[in-house]
C-alpha cells in the first residue's frame, strides 16, 4: 500500500498504532502463549525469556526479562531461574528463581537475543496498566501489557520517529498518555524494554533484517519517507507494507517511479474499503495492490 502525503509528521506511529490496536484484539497467538512448568523445561537454556506475574497487573507488581537458566525443582520448589552474565571466562553472574506456581514464562521473540543480555543482569519493569489505555487499545490490556510480541515495525529516522512517538493522545474523556505507551515502541538493541513495535534505521541493510524480521510474522511494516521507500521496498519484511511518500522529499520522484514498478510486477490491484476511502483526507493519494508472495 502505497500513500501519498503534503506531510509526514506523526503519521508513522499513527499507523504502528492502528496496527498494534488491531492486533491486541486478536485471539493470542499460541506462540506468544505463556510457558508453564512442563513446557519451560524443553525450552534451550541460553534463551532471552520474560516472567510475568499469574496475577496479573498490580501494585508493586513487577516482570522480568533475562537469560532462561532452566526450569527445575530445588529447595524453593518449581523454579524459574534467571541468570547474570554467563561470558567465557567469567565467573557466572547472579541468578533468580521465580516460583512456577506465580509466573508464567515466556519466551521471547527477535528484537531480544542473548548477545544483548552479555554483561547485564535481569531487567524488571513494573506491571501495570497505564490510566487512559482502556480507551485507546480494545483487546486484553493484562495480556497487552504482561507480554512481549512483534506487531509493527517502523523504518525510518529512528530519533525521529521515537521522538513523534512522544506525542499524548487520549481517548474521549479519558486520561492522556504518550502514543510510546501503546506502541510500546523501541529501538531494536534495548534489552529487556516491553515491546509490540519497532524501529529500524532507514539507513540499516534490508538483507540483514528480512529472515529474523519475517519469521515473527508482523503485521505491518511502514516505510517512513521517500528515502526508506526507495532502499527497504523490496524487502518484503511482513505481509501488508506501508509506503509513505512525502511529495516535497527531493527524492520523492524517484521513489514514486520505485512504487509504480513494483505494482506493474505486481499480482492485482486491490480495492480500498469503503470505509477507509471515506475517511482519506484531502491531499492525500492512496494505493494498495497485492504483489507477488505479500500483499501491498
Amino acid at each position: 500500500m502505497a500513500l501519498s502525503v503534503p506531510t509526514r509528521d506523526y503519521l508513522a506511529v499513527l499507523l504502528a498504532y492502528g496496527v498494534v490496536n488491531q492486533a491486541s484484539q486478536a485471539e493470542t497467538d499460541p506462540a506468544e502463549s505463556g510457558q508453564d512448568f512442563e513446557q519451560a523445561k524443553g525450552l534451550p537454556v541460553g534463551a532471552c525469556v520474560r516472567v510475568i506475574p499469574i496475577k496479573g497487573p498490580g501494585h508493586g507488581q513487577r516482570v522480568y526479562t533475562g537469560v532462561f537458566g532452566g526450569a527445575f525443582a530445588n529447595h524453593h520448589g518449581q523454579v524459574y531461574e534467571l541468570a547474570g552474565s554467563k561470558s567465557p571466562g567469567r565467573r557466572p553472574g547472579p541468578v533468580s528463581w521465580f516460583p512456577a506456581d506465580d509466573y508464567r514464562l515466556q519466551l521471547l521473540p527477535w528484537p531480544d537475543l542473548p548477545v544483548d543480555y552479555a554483561g547485564r543482569h535481569r531487567f524488571s519493569e513494573a506491571f501495570e496498566i497505564p490510566a487512559g489505555a482502556g480507551g485507546l487499545v480494545a483487546g486484553q490490556l493484562a495480556d497487552f501489557y504482561g507480554r512481549c510480541s512483534l506487531h509493527s515495525v517502523v523504518i525510518g529516522a529512528v530519533n525521529t520517529v521515537l521522538a513523534d512517538a512522544q506525542v499524548v493522545v487520549a481517548a474521549p474523556g479519558g486520561a492522556g498518555l504518550p502514543l510510546q505507551e501503546l506502541l510500546r515502541l523501541r529501538a531494536v538493541h534495548s534489552p529487556g524494554s516491553h515491546y509490540r513495535s519497532v524501529v529500524l534505521s532507514s539507513r540499516g541493510d534490508p538483507e540483514k533484517y528480512r529472515h529474523v524480521v519475517r519469521s515473527c510474522r508482523p503485521t505491518a511494516v511502514v516505510l517512513d519517507g521517500a528515502a526508506t521507500v526507495r532502499r527497504w521496498l523490496g524487502a518484503g519484511l511482513a505481509g501488508v507494507t506501508v509506503a509513505v511518500v512525502e511529495r516535497t522529499s527531493p527524492t520523492a520522484l524517484a521513489a514514486v517511479d520505485a512504487l509504480y514498478e513494483n505494482r506493474g510486477r505486481s499480482v492485482t490491484d486491490l480495492g480500498v474499503p469503503r470505509d477507509l476511502a471515506s475517511r482519506i483526507p484531502p491531499g492525500v493519494e492512496l494505493l494498495a495492490w497485492k504483489g507477488r508472495g505479500t500483499a501491498r
